[in-house]
């Protein structure tokens, strides 16, 4: 059964900071082609530094590690990023505020509520080369699948590629928000590095669940 523990939450942040060390320098290229070169590194720096406080420092419910590690984050990494993505999880936190245990249902509602973080925040909407781009086509094909009575293991399988099909499609999109913008029409044919972050996001809560299932 995919459900989201405490336990499960440090857990995965290990694993998406390993994730994101992996991908540093093809996030960074990918950055450079679009903006400062140094995405990968913000997320890698980012994760890294929440996986290590939820180790030394345990939280004491879902909700806390989300919104202490989100403000971690954002100290650590020291970019535009590091505040979406601290809205991102402040907003993923509250969504489980209380909860001990959260389901696929609420692992929908808190990606629906992490959306909702960014889109405040960073002013972005869908369709404007952002990590959103991959993130909606998760949260949609969750729900979807959700919808349909698909078993937890598939629907979370079927948001993970829909959010790689997400983040591939953003070749063909022109950047408009941030740096990335002054660059609209040389981004075309680009992926976009937030868009890929987001998939690798979801592709890691994804296969983390499909891991323990297998064993």
């Amino acid at each position: 059964m995919a459900e989201l523990t405490l336990r499960e939450v440090v857990e995965i942040f290990a694993e998406l900071a390993r994730a994101f060390e992996a991908n540093r320098d093809r996030l960074n290229e990918l950055d450079a082609r679009l903006g400062d070169g140094d995405h990968g590194l913000s997320m890698a720096r980012g994760f890294g530094a929440v996986a290590s406080l939820l180790q030394e420092k345990p939280p004491g419910t879902i909700s806390d590690a989300l919104m202490q590690g989100g403000m971690h984050f954002n100290e650590i990494s020291g970019s535009t990023i590091g505040i979406l993505m601290f809205s991102a999880m402040r907003e993923a936190g509250k969504a489980v505020a209380g909860k001990e245990r959260a389901g696929v249902p609420e692992m929908a509602e808190m990606l629906a509520a992490a959306i909702g973080g960014i889109q405040k925040r960073g002013k972005a909407q869908v369709g404007q080369k952002t990590i959103l781009d991959s993130l909606q086509p998760a949260l949609e094909a969750l729900q979807g699948a959700l919808a349909a009575g698909e078993p937890e293991g598939p629907a979370l399988e079927a948001a993970a590629r829909a959010a790689e099909e997400g983040a591939e499609a953003t070749r063909k999109l022109e950047s408009a928000i941030g740096r990335a913008r002054w660059f609209a029409e040389r981004s075309k044919g680009e992926l976009d590095p937030g868009a890929v972050s987001g998939a690798i996001i979801v592709r890691t809560v994804a296969d983390h669940f499909s891991a323990r299932t297998d064993t």
